[in-house]
């Protein structure tokens, strides 16, 4: 108990000369900061001994699960947002579409694929419609083109 008395008397006088010799600004109020935590684990190093406790953790990691409904309904919701994301992007450039995305199932977070079916467009430019949403879709999810599906009906 002594040496503990000692200790913190030793860093209290410490912390006196620190602020005498510190000059004042910015480095003065971190360093002043960092003393503070010192003398906060000064004072608590005893605790454990006074309380006459092994302060050891320990868990078993087999008592966690996953809430597999929870997950499931989160990616379920992020893919509906992706996929308001893009109708609404194909709206504003003229298209009226449906439009379903999948998850990658080992990368939930990472799209599967994109399926898009287009309604109103003129038949002579087929081929310009399905690669111009192919960009739009590229360029908003920052995916690959491979991952989009384009049906025009």
């Amino acid at each position: 108990m002594g040496v503990w008395i000692m200790s913190i008397v030793g860093v209290i006088c410490l912390g006196i000369l620190l602020e005498i010799m510190l000059p004042e600004g910015q480095t003065a109020k971190y360093v002043k900061g960092a003393f503070s935590l010192l003398i906060v684990f000064v004072i608590a190093a005893p605790l454990p001994n006074l309380l006459n406790k092994d302060w050891k953790l320990d868990y078993d990691a087999s008592q966690f699960q996953v809430d597999e409904e929870y997950v499931n309904t989160t990616y379920a919701i992020y893919a509906d947002s992706l996929k308001s994301d893009a109708v609404k992007l194909l709206a504003q450039n003229g298209y009226k579409t449906t439009v379903k995305i999948t998850m990658d199932e080992k990368s939930p977070l990472t799209l599967g694929s994109i399926e898009v079916s287009v309604f109103n467009f003129k038949h002579d430019v087929e081929d310009d419609v399905a690669a111009h949403i192919k960009i739009l879709l590229c360029e908003r999810f920052k995916c690959s083109a491979d991952v989009i599906t384009v049906r025009l009906l």
